[in-house]
């Protein structure tokens, strides 16, 4: 009996634990392997790198600097991480103090070279949608050109994720990889990196980005800074997570919390049970 109550112990502390400890899953670098951030600041982008528009123009990358750019490597697939940190950019770029297009500008690079312009011009519309009304003025809308969403070569992601330091890896569902803003100098200098450090995702938990933060990288990148922040924790936005597996693992969170409750209850009733039977014994004892 006392090895089933350990054996039942153990089962429900780990079905419990593992769904509380997944959603930190992200916040170790360590056994990742090439996926992570490799720090560049000061460094250049090649500018001559060849990317295609939304409408399948080919353009090259130095066409669009010449300002501060916000730049995001994501795949336009994603159903994880990736559509929740352009969701919450795309809400916080209304509150910022710079006038986009004119003195700063996004760039969303998907580094899935399955990835076509139709994909990334669909995705565009979205983003651009879920912005609104640009500086609290209904008529006021956020300029086409200031937010790029662009898909490429092979060679072209490979030169730009190695110039930035960004490390991914392909799975079997898609791409392990991590969750960062990179912002760039008016002349490719990456001038540093915001990265996102949230653990809770999904609709409950939508990530957020400080408007005063990114105005400060903002004016910074404006000045060819080239800033080298204290490195938090990374989160990943990790392939193996199939969608509304969430769903799962808050089940699994339910039957671990019962299995607790039942373990609670058994240990309680072999308690009152024992001493019932002490009892008993120590009366006919008596007697």
């Amino acid at each position: 009996m006392k090895k089933l109550l350990w054996f039942v112990c153990v089962w429900g502390l780990l079905s419990a634990n593992s769904i509380y400890g997944h959603e930190t899953l992200g916040t170790g670098a360590a056994g990742t392997g090439e996926m992570g951030i490799e720090e560049k600041t000061g460094q250049f982008i090649p500018g001559n790198l060849i990317f295609y528009d939304e409408e399948g123009n080919r353009i090259k990358l130095e066409t669009l600097l010449g300002k501060p750019v916000i730049m995001t490597l994501v795949y336009y697939t994603c159903e994880h991480i990736c559509p929740l940190m352009l969701a919450g950019l795309s809400q916080a770029l209304p509150r910022l103090a710079a006038t986009p297009g004119k003195d700063y500008r996004v760039i969303t690079v998907s580094f899935d070279v399955e990835d076509k312009p139709q994909t990334a011009r669909y995705l565009k519309k979205n983003y651009m949608k879920a912005i609104g009304p640009y500086d609290r003025a209904p008529e006021k809308t956020f300029p086409e050109d200031a937010w790029r969403f662009l898909t490429g070569p092979k060679e072209s992601i490979h030169d730009l994720t190695e110039a930035v330091g960004f490390k991914y890896r392909k799975d079997i569902h898609g791409f392990s990889h991590p969750v960062v803003l990179i912002f760039l100098a008016p002349d490719g200098k990456i001038s540093g990196y915001f990265y996102v450090t949230k653990f809770q995702y999904g609709q409950s938990y939508p990530i957020t980005f400080s408007s005063y933060d990114l105005n400060m990288a903002l004016a910074e990148a404006a000045q060819g800074k080239a800033v080298t922040g204290f490195k938090k924790a990374i989160l990943y936005c990790f392939s193996h997570e199939p969608p509304g597996q969430s769903k799962f693992f808050n089940f699994m969170a339910v039957v671990g919390l019962i299995t607790l409750a039942a373990m609670v209850s058994f240990f309680i009733y072999l308690q009152v049970t024992s001493k019932k039977y002490r009892k008993g014994k120590e009366y006919d004892s008596d007697k």
